[in-house]
């Protein structure tokens, strides 16, 4: 131990030196009361053996204020017991009486106090070694239980939360904070699996599989029995995988074999109903053109009950006829789609095309087939004729899927809304040809926007799911994008960019 010794009388301090240095401890003296504050502040010594002129003196409670690890001997003229008492009162470890200056017994009377002090400092110092030790130990299991890849889950006997580690916290979807709840959709089975565990005493294993903000969320959770030291039952543990990768990646590699086996059947499938549906259309075109005649032909009439006869007969002839066609049409487009989804190819052969001949002549060819009568339609076309390298063909049909959409959305929406506007024009910043569907109907929720370009993903009675799929896959194939904005409540707007010729 570290003495020092602090006082005027050079006799006590050798005295001192000679009975406590024979005994391991070493013993300096200070210079003054400011050294010994100094020393006393900075841990140089363990112990001050300070000479006071009354038990009371205020230098004790400064040097206890100061540093209060480190033990005062106090020695003073008075040799009473109440001194003894003032003098610990005020922050002395211990007090010493010498009335009579230097006395060996004053030196006998220090030497159990300094062995006591020993004492005392020995255990402070294995016991911080073991508080250290503690939470050395403590620090590392939180280190490993933090970087763990599972989330665990600890709980009382009464079923309140006592722990869970970051990976715990991610999957249910928590703040940071172990003092907070559990809560969410997945939280509610797992507690139910952990106070299960708690009733039967026994371990137990279960999947929960949740759908949380449109997202799949599959979970292995194992409880067992948390005993404490005696063997009790003192609540439960859940350890927590989260496997909802694994499960996309799975499903994923399950839905493209699916589609690659789709694929060949669509294709034989469309191209029979191609087929057919030609000649459904090509006879209805036969029938509005007969009944074109007869339109001539009441013209023509003399009598004019004959020409109402016609006329009416006409009419009747044209309206069945155009349902007939309108569904043809509406057939070979979901056929059409269903082949391009099996070929999956890119465009053979690219050509440069003026997009506004290709937007009138689509319009024109399909009329009002495509449901344009029932909106209002604005073509906004740059007067500058923007041109693109494509494939007319594809590019048509990509825009007919477009079109057809969107009037289909409008329905939905009072008359009144339904307008219906095309543009084209050219980003020369960006070097790039812009043509944009916009509609004003009820536009898309922020959960389905970004799943409606997969396949099969539809949200209409009837339909394949694939026109939304096949149009990005042939404007993509041509060198361009295809990007979407919507607004509940406002309507959607797709945007095709092309890199202009």
């Amino acid at each position: 131990m570290r003495l020092l010794y602090c006082g005027a009388d050079g006799a006590m301090l050798g005295a001192l030196e000679g009975r406590f240095t024979r005994r391991g401890h070493l013993i300096a003296r200070a210079a003054d009361r400011a050294d010994a504050r100094e020393q006393a502040r900075t841990r140089a010594v363990d112990a001050l053996v300070l000479e006071v002129e009354r038990p009371d003196d205020p230098f004790l409670e400064d040097l206890l204020a100061l540093a209060p690890e480190v033990r005062v001997l106090a020695i003073g003229p008075d040799d009473t017991s109440l001194a003894a008492a003032r003098a610990r009162a005020h922050g002395a470890f211990g007090y010493v009486g010498a009335p009579r200056g230097p006395d060996p017994a004053v030196v006998e009377a220090l030497a159990p106090m300094v062995e006591r002090l020993t004492a005392r400092l020995r255990l402070d110092a294995e016991r911080r070694r073991d508080l250290e030790e503690s939470l050395r130990t403590r620090k590392f299991y939180e280190d490993v239980l933090t970087s763990v890849g599972q989330g665990i889950v600890v709980v009382d006997q009464d079923g309140r939360l006592r722990y869970r580690n970051p990976e715990a916290a991610r999957v249910l979807g928590e703040d940071e904070g172990a003092s907070s709840p559990l809560a969410g959709q997945t939280a509610v089975p797992l507690l139910q699996a952990l106070v299960d565990t708690i009733a039967e005493g026994s371990p137990r294993q279960r999947s929960i599989a949740q759908e949380v903000d449109d997202q799949k969320v599959f979970l292995d959770v194992a409880t067992s029995v948390l005993r404490g030291t005696d063997g009790r039952a003192a609540g439960a543990i859940a350890i927590v995988s989260d496997r909802s990768l694994e499960k996309r990646l799975e499903e994923q590699l399950i839905h493209t074999e699916r589609l690659a086996t789709l694929g060949s059947l669509l294709a034989s499938i469309a191209h029979e109903i191609m087929n057919v549906l030609t000649s459904v259309t090509g006879c209805a075109e036969v029938g509005l053109e007969i009944a074109s005649e007869a339109e001539q032909a009441g013209e023509a009439a003399q009598d004019p009950g004959a020409r109402a006869a016609l006329a009416q007969l006409s009419g009747d002839i044209r309206g069945v006829f155009d349902t007939v066609l309108q569904a043809g049409v509406s057939a070979q487009t979901i056929a059409n789609n269903m082949l391009q989804y099996s070929r999956q190819a890119a465009p053979t052969r690219l050509v440069k095309h003026d997009l506004n001949d290709l937007i009138r002549r689509t319009l024109k060819m399909l009329g009002k087939h495509l449901g344009t009568d029932k909106v209002t339609l604005a073509l906004d076309l740059d007067p500058g004729s923007p041109s693109a390298r494509l494939e007319p063909s594809k590019l048509q049909q990509a825009l007919v899927n477009l079109v057809v959409n969107a009037v289909d959305a409008l329905q939905d929406v009072p008359p009144e809304r339904r307008h219906l506007r095309i543009e084209t024009r050219r980003d020369l910043e960006r070097r790039e040809v812009v043509v944009a569907v916009d509609d004003q109907g009820p536009g898309i929720p922020a959960k389905r926007l970004e799943r409606i370009f997969q396949p099969f993903f539809t949200t209409k009675g009837h339909g394949t799911g694939l026109g939304l799929y096949i149009t990005r896959k042939v404007v993509q194939d041509q060198g361009g994008t295809l990007e979407v904005q919507s607004r509940p409540g406002e309507g959607t707007r797709f945007t095709i960019r092309l890199p202009l010729e």
